[in-house]
């Protein structure tokens, strides 16, 4: 009989064709392509949420063909690969800084040779060798940048052809790369220098930069990088299971109380706020910022009809609230902060809350381990760690969203912490019990 080891690869690799099978016969059924590698490939796969079994299908078979490799590769070469994939970033972020793929014809070939005369001169004439252009395109391309169709030339693949032609995802590549890439080596130096700490001013960006400033008020500081940072977040933002119609559907602003008030904090120009108005007309939105989200460039763009019911003001979320409101409503804002400033920013609203009142937070949690499928897990996991990284905040599973809660005022009750279907942010409702 077999051992569990094998059993399990044996399991694995029957789940693994079973799951292909289900994806394969949805696209034919369709009519339809797979996401592919190929310069004329599609760059996602064409099955939205929409399509049940084949999406989950496909979900399962990333984390499915995850553990087989893993598996295959067994505990001491897989340890050995993760060491060192430190060193796919410097691929990629030679291909982002060097602009080799804008250097690339969309179609047909070039030399190497061509290849870096065309790199050196839009790179200001910077002396990069034939050689080390060479090596780091030949690494590039075992993650599917770029392909060498016979030797000596160089090729778009999809990938290299999206970091030419997709903006917010080639500025994506950038901040990750070269922004972030100093910073992350700098945690660990972070983390002894400041013990425990949750200022936004002694992180691995502070090291790595040898400056004092908060994140966002150190990106202010450089048009570039701001752009870079705010194209990145469009990037992200885009993904699947951030849409503003999961904002919508996954809280039930129906059930606020008639022609209720909802401040909106940290609302920037009030989008959401617009979004949320249109489908629940009865409710006014108060969208709350800071002076700098109140310039002549951005105040009076409420669209006409909703300026009955939508207004933009001034306030600093960590000062006294002055309106008293049915909801006080916080999108992706918590995580930017650690627990010394989420708590200050809850009772900074207790001087206006009255009994009944909610907050209602829009934002990531983390799951509890192993009840979510890998991609989801990684990825949460990711960004909590990002967040560590830029301003020493964090995710947080559901237990710490209660304790944060129990923390700031005991007048506070938790309702209810859900994720709403086809979305990746989740909804924490708290209500005032207080008079």
């Amino acid at each position: 009989m077999a051992s569990r080891s094998v059993q399990r690869m044996t399991t694995l690799s029957e789940e693994i064709a079973a799951k292909t099978k289900i994806i394969t016969d949805h696209l034919t059924a369709k009519g339809l392509d797979a996401a592919s590698f190929d310069v004329d490939g599609l760059v996602e796969f064409p099955i939205s949420q929409d399509d049940e079994e084949p999406y989950k299908a496909r979900l399962d078979l990333i984390a499915l063909t995850k553990e087989l490799h893993d598996i295959a590769l067994g505990p001491k070469e897989n340890l050995r690969y993760l060491a060192w994939d430190c060193v796919n970033t410097l691929s990629l972020q030679s291909v982002w800084e060097f602009k080799i793929a804008d250097a690339v014809p969309l179609d047909g070939t070039i030399s190497y040779e061509d290849l870096t005369a065309k790199v050196r001169e839009m790179n200001n004439g910077l002396n990069i060798s034939l050689l080390d252009l060479r090596r780091l395109i030949r690494h590039a391309m075992t993650n599917h940048i770029f392909v060498e169709p016979k030797k000596g030339f160089v090729a778009h693949s999809r990938t290299s052809q999206l970091i030419r032609e997709d903006a917010p995802l080639r500025n994506w590549v950038g901040f990750m790369c070269n922004d972030l890439w100093l910073p992350v080596a700098n945690v660990i130096p972070a983390m002894k220098k400041w013990p425990a700490s949750e200022e936004s001013t002694e992180t691995g960006v502070n090291l790595a930069y040898k400056q004092d400033l908060p994140w966002f008020d150190f990106i202010q500081q450089d048009a570039v990088f701001s752009r870079r940072y705010n194209l990145a977040m469009q990037a992200h933002g885009s993904g699947e299971g951030y849409s503003m119609q999961s904002v919508i559907e996954g809280y039930p602003w129906g059930k606020l109380p008639q022609d209720a008030t909802v401040v909106d904090m940290g609302g920037n120009q009030g989008y959401i706020s617009f979004a949320i108005s249109e489908a629940f007309p009865n409710l006014t939105f108060i969208v709350q910022d800071t002076p700098g989200m109140r310039t002549p460039e951005t105040i009076g763009k409420v669209p006409q009809h909703l300026q009955s019911k939508v207004e933009l003001t001034t306030h600093d979320f960590f000062t006294p609230q002055p309106i008293v409101a049915a909801a006080y409503f916080f999108r992706m804002i918590f995580h930017g902060f650690s627990d010394k400033y989420c708590l200050q920013i809850l009772r900074a609203l207790i001087p206006s809350l009255r009994k009944g009142a909610k907050v209602i937070i829009n934002d990531g949690a983390l799951p509890e381990p192993g009840t979510v499928g890998y991609i989801e897990e990684k990825t949460m996991r990711t960004l909590d760690l990002f967040m560590q990284v830029t301003v020493n905040a964090r995710e947080r599973e559901p237990d710490d969203w209660r304790e944060l809660f129990a923390r700031a005022d005991e007048r506070f009750k938790v309702n209810g912490i859900w994720k709403p279907e086809k979305s990746r942010m989740w909804f924490v409702e708290a209500e005032w019990t207080g008079e």
